[in-house]
């Protein structure tokens, strides 16, 4: 049955890759293409399963339903006329939801905008009738499915994010393909729902004396009022959090980082208003969330727990589920994060996500509780045997301040290496440990690859975060350069062999590495970077809460501002389609530096937008000019 199961996904798959340099190398072509396989899932009945699957590398994917009953035959392929599908998922036994994407340009003050929207689709696993649109009035930037309400077979409630980024939900009937809108959101207004699929709590901005807050309230278990219970301060940053529910409605699983470094779980009693004892978290890692079954048979029973410090944390305290997962993990590599994606009723059947520092990602398929059998991985021509390993350091920046960082060496070749310094974006996000093409793109092409989690990074405690407030560009940026002379004192790096790249923030991090002094860098390469910071007030500054929230923490270093003091080279990219970061803020460095007669470069990318998945395209253009870039024309002839 393995090999047959191996067979049936691939042997249709077209991967032509042309000859490269060296065999150390993974093509470029490898890494750059839709996933091979993704969005797997297996129905409620455990007959067959679904995915968006590639036929060929050089178009887009198709929607895929195998007969778990009948592997030899021919699955059903088929998508939507007019649009990219991203996603899909199971309704039921027999209908899938497809979310699709497409170009959109809008008119907005009188000129045109480049954009996107997304589609959403209702459609026979048999492929025998073109999926049907839904919702073809709405303007959409996001579907997916909020909850199969297992208690009526015939209804699924659909979350829908709407162009101002509000959630709105859908009760869809499935007899008629009719959608009713029972929620509507708005960025004041958020519903978050249980277990069940009804609203549970509810969010709404309010201000009082003491500043702009979240709101949240929730239905008394007994009487039926909303009451509210928590506030949200924006310039406290710190508050409950409300993260699921029990089964029987009356607490609520919260996170809280109140009065602690870091977050952690408790249950709040919607009754009494108490709180209980820490559950999990606040020591070497903040907890983030809670596992709740969606099985219909042990439906909105807890299962475990999520946190994230250096690596991501699990505890599973449900029997059943911790088995489950250890038998899974006991058969698969070890440094691997295996998600439990999706199960049959009768559990016979269990769709499982593998993915670790050096495996994007792999599917596979737990039958009967105890045989795992291979599905495929979405890049099947990256070797991982070519790929590097991933590592925790902490290192301290010149006031002496510890600062955490992943960091990744070439597989081949000798210390000290020509190295790439890589910020994440946000600022208040964080990288993990685990897969990241950029990284290992790099390292596979000899660069050491350091991601500093700088001040004002989120996820590694309030200290952390709240210390990089009003710093942007200096002492933000002092971690990142701190960074680069750590490694170069470790034998690490290079100290004439050093570049930054960064996008989105990190863009914005790229861009001030040019204009600082005494710059240890020979070049920067910025995407989708921010170049005055008083765009970013006006970005904020719209939504009262965003203004006390996190505008108030945005001062520092405009690197437009600064072009004259520009000493080493940069290459600048961005799309034409980012709706996240306008692209007049690469486009405005960019000519500034000409007149100032700097060395830059500039590439704008055709319909890319801001967020991953990009289209292969995308992923072409900007890896091979980066590796160009940093090999040729970073410094004084390359890195």
């Amino acid at each position: 049955m393995k090999n047959s199961l191996q067979s049936f996904l691939f042997i249709s798959v077209v991967l032509t890759f042309s000859a490269v340099a060296s065999a150390k190398q993974i093509p470029l072509q490898a890494w750059v293409h839709d996933p091979v396989i993704s969005s797997v899932n297996v129905n409620p009945l455990g007959d067959r399963l679904v995915g968006l699957t590639l036929t060929d590398v050089n178009k887009p994917p198709k929607v895929t339903v195998w007969d778990l009953n009948n592997m030899q035959a021919a699955p059903a392929r088929f998508s939507p006329k007019d649009s990219k599908p991203l996603f899909v998922d199971w309704l039921n036994n027999q209908k899938l939801i497809v979310v699709g994407r497409q170009k959109f340009d809008v008119r907005a003050g009188g000129r045109f905008v480049k954009t996107f929207r997304d589609k959403i689709y209702i459609a026979d696993s048999t492929g025998k009738k073109p999926p049907r649109e839904i919702l073809r009035n709405r303007d959409i930037l996001g579907a997916s499915i909020a909850d199969r309400l297992p208690q009526d077979k015939n209804k699924v409630l659909i979350n829908v994010v709407t162009p101002e980024f509000a959630d709105d939900y859908y009760e869809l009937d499935l007899r008629n393909y009719s959608a009713k809108r029972v929620y509507r959101g708005s960025p004041k207004n958020v519903a978050i729902l249980d277990s069940f699929g009804k609203v549970a709590a509810k969010q709404s901005l309010e201000r009082d004396k003491e500043g702009s807050y979240i709101a949240t309230s929730y239905k008394h278990p007994q009487t039926g009022e909303w009451d509210e219970h928590h506030r949200f301060y924006a310039k406290k940053r710190r508050s409950l959090q409300a993260v699921g529910f029990s089964k029987n409605g009356r607490k609520v699983y919260v996170t809280d980082n109140r009065d602690k470094d870091k977050a952690v779980i408790r249950t709040y009693d919607i009754a009494e208003r108490t709180l209980s004892e820490p559950l999990f978290g606040g020591s070497d890692f903040e907890a983030t969330g809670v596992i709740i079954s969606r099985h219909p048979d042990t439906l909105g029973d807890l299962l475990g727990f999520r946190g994230v410090g250096a690596k991501n944390t699990i505890k599973l305290v449900d029997q059943k589920a911790a088995t489950m997962q250890a038998t899974i993990d006991s058969a698969l590599p070890k440094n691997r994060t295996n998600f439990i994606l999706s199960m049959s009723n009768d559990y016979s059947k269990v769709v499982v996500l593998s993915t670790g520092v050096k495996e994007p990602s792999a599917y596979y398929l737990l039958q009967n509780e105890k045989e795992l059998l291979p599905l495929g991985r979405s890049y099947p021509e990256i070797d991982s045997s070519l790929l590097s390993d991933m590592e925790y350091v902490e290192y301290k920046a010149r006031d002496g301040f510890t600062v955490p960082a992943y960091l990744t060496k070439p597989k081949f070749g000798k210390a000290p290496y020509p190295t790439v310094i890589m910020p994440h974006g946000g600022p208040w996000a964080r990288d993990f440990y685990g897969w990241d093409l950029w990284v290992q793109y790099l390292a596979n092409r000899g660069y050491a690859v350091l991601q500093p989690q700088y001040r004002g990074s989120d996820g590694w405690g309030h200290a952390l975060w709240v210390a990089g407030d009003n710093k942007w560009g200096e002492l933000m940026q002092d971690d990142k350069d701190d960074g680069a002379a750590w490694l170069v004192k470790e034998g690490v790096a290079d100290k004439g062999r050093i570049a930054m790249f960064g996008y989105s923030y990190g863009g914005y991090a790229a861009m001030a590495a040019t204009v600082r002094p005494n710059s240890p860098y020979q070049c920067a390469i910025a995407g989708a970077g921010l170049s005055e910071l008083r765009t970013f007030d006006k970005l904020t500054f719209g939504n009262a809460f965003q203004r006390e929230f996190q505008n108030a923490t945005i001062d520092g270093l405009s690197p437009l501002d600064k072009v004259k003091e520009a000493n080493i080279p940069i290459y600048i990219f961005h799309g034409d389609r980012d709706q996240r970061v306008p692209i007049d803020q690469s486009r405005k460095f960019y000519k500034a530096l000409q007149k100032a007669n700097k060395t830059v470069e500039y590439n704008e990318i055709p319909d890319l937008w801001h967020s991953f998945p990009w289209l292969p395209t995308h992923n072409v253009n900007v890896l091979k000019n980066v590796e160009e870039y940093l090999a040729t024309r970073c410094g004084d002839g390359g890195l």
